[in-house]
């Protein structure tokens, strides 16, 4: 007798991502639990709050990239055997000869590719640049012989699909889940702080050190604060920022639990896109633009990104040069010493993503997915 949604169990895998990374954990393996599917989450670490009906089997954190990229790699295959699930879900590159393994011993595999990894090993800065494009190529190539041998394929956005075969591949965007974010008319932005909020992971290519740079601009309006709320990508950048002149005008939140985020996001007037330029981000499409803009926040973006055009063709936003450090600190002086056009454009981006790009249209491909091949 064929066995109904409920009966099959669902694992997804990762070494890299934390257990409460959002596209994983509270946007599809929620979205698989609330469809009756029996949801296992193995990752490195501990989650605090899992999504109702997702159970986390943990794996050790490692204490650097090698230790991650050989012991973590077999434990998470061995947790994921011992698992015996019906679908693999697994998240990372290096993950991909386990992805086969597990396709091996029968189960259906699916590799979630959340960012078009020739481009994202072009622009490691830990990889010798003079092993980048090699590299790369390499991948490439790696990657058009191993997908085929996968029971499907699920991308972040259009781009990366295009290196996949389209009988097989998936658009699943990292659109928010419209119930997350704050509402946007509990408060109005003449009432809010004097605040810019760059919420994420804390990287020299996210320009922390322009972001901070921009609060001693002359270009600056006087008693403006820039609110920093996520992790640094290493002790070494949080030395050197936090020795910057201008670190003095930065709240540093620290990490923010989901449920956290939504207060977060309204305690400020605007949010903060920049990336300094990189053909991983050139077609990105960021989770935090869609956040920002559906909790209502206008958003300061960078020109380095295609989809800053949605900024600038729907005026919920200004687009800067993410170098120009007085650029950077006129558009914020702009919409924070202007609460009602700050709020309009605000209201724009919530509307427009209310509209186009919430999470609900994703998970239906996502369970639409998952009927086919499970």
């Amino acid at each position: 007798m064929k066995r109904g949604p409920r009966a099959v169990k669902v694992a997804h895998l990762t070494s890299v991502h934390s257990p409460a990374d959002t596209r994983i954990a509270y946007r599809e393996c929620a979205t698989l639990a609330e469809a009756g599917y029996d949801v296992v989450l193995v990752a490195a670490g501990t989650l605090a709050s899992p999504p109702k009906g997702v159970r986390l089997h943990p794996v050790p954190v490692p204490k650097n990239r090698i230790e991650r990229m050989m012991r973590t790699v077999w434990q998470v295959y061995r947790a994921a055997v011992d698992e015996h699930a019906d679908v693999y879900h697994f998240h990372d590159p290096e993950l991909m000869m386990v992805g086969l393994a597990l396709r091996a011993r029968g189960a259906r595999v699916v590799f979630d590719v959340h960012e078009d990894i020739p481009h994202d090993i072009s622009d490691k800065p830990y990889i010798p640049r003079v092993l980048r494009k090699p590299l790369a190529s390499g991948s490439a190539f790696f990657l058009r012989s191993m997908q085929r041998f996968y029971s499907a394929i699920v991308t972040a956005t259009p781009a990366i699909a295009r290196r996949f075969p389209h009988s097989k591949t998936v658009v699943v965007c990292n659109y928010p889940r419209i119930e997350e974010l704050p509402d946007a008319t509990v408060s109005d932005f003449a009432q809010r702080p004097r605040a810019a909020l760059y919420l994420g992971s804390i990287t020299e290519l996210r320009c922390i050190e322009e972001m901070v740079a921009a609060m001693g601009s002359k270009s600056l309006s006087p008693g403006i604060q820039l609110c920093i709320a996520g992790t640094f990508e290493n002790s070494a950048l949080e030395q050197r920022v936090r020795e910057m002149p201008d670190w003095k005008r930065v709240e540093y939140l620290g990490f923010r639990h989901r449920g956290e985020v939504a207060q977060t996001l309204s305690g400020a007037r605007v949010g903060m896109l920049l990336f300094r330029p990189a053909a991983n981000h050139d077609e990105a499409m960021p989770t935090k633009l869609f956040e920002y803009l559906g909790a209502g926040l206008p958003v300061i973006i960078s020109n380095t990104m295609q989809c800053s055009e949605i900024v600038r063709q729907y005026d919920c936003g200004i687009v800067v040069d993410p170098f120009d450090i007085d650029g950077i600190a006129r558009a914020m002086s702009e919409l924070i010493d202007n609460p009602a056009a700050a709020q309009a454009k605000g209201e724009r981006g919530r509307r427009l993503v209310t509209e186009q790009y919430q999470w609900n249209s994703e998970a239906s491909k996502l369970t639409k997915l998952y009927a086919e091949i499970a």
